[in-house]
Formats: C-alpha cells, structure tokens, sequence
C-alpha cells in the first residue's frame, strides 16, 4: 500500500522504489494499492508537517477494508474474505483514480 504522493520523510522512498517492490516480489500471492494523491501520512489519523495535499477520508476506509479483508484471508483462512479480494471487492470501496492489482496465484 502506498500513494502517489508517498515520500519517506526519512531516507529516499519515492514512488519508484515504491512501485519497484511489486514487480520485484517472485512469487504469488502479491498485491498492490496505491491511492491517488495520498502522502506519506495517508496511513495515520491525521497529518504530518509538510503535507501538502488535503486528506481523502476514503483513503483510511479503502486501507481499513482491503487490509482487514488481506489479514483475514490470510491469517484466518477466511476463503469469502480471499473472495473479496480476487474479485470486485476492493474497486468497490476504491476511488476511480486508486490504482488495485494482485496475483493471486
């Protein structure tokens, strides 16, 4: 999960490195988020010095249900919650501008 707009306030992460893991991780199951114009903040309850961008309250509502469904599926073995996350599940809370892909495996 990252955003557009996500750069490390410590060390060099920008989207490149960002986006760089996806590609990179070998094998499935692999998925990635990213929303639109979300900064490095996006995934705490309010902003940090230095945001630029106003906070999308949908963001934390698209972080909150596509990670809850993630673990569930995962670590409880939930198979409707993996469901959700093979199919339409996660554009249904997602913004139009959000970008979702996964392998599944």
């Amino acid at each position: 999960m990252t955003g557009t707009k996500d750069l490390a306030p410590i060390g060099n992460a920008d989207m490149k490195s960002r986006l760089a893991v996806y590609p990179a991780l070998k094998s499935a199951p692999k998925y990635e988020l990213v929303l639109h114009n979300a900064e490095h903040s996006v995934f705490t309850e309010r902003g940090l010095p230095g945001d630029r961008e106003p906070r999308n309250p949908n963001h934390h509502r698209v972080i909150l249900a596509l990670s809850t469904a993630f673990w569930d599926a995962y670590l409880r073995g939930d198979a409707t919650a993996l469901a959700w996350l093979k199919g339409n599940g996660p554009r249904s809370v997602m913004e139009a501008e959000d970008h979702w892909q996964l392998e599944a495996g």
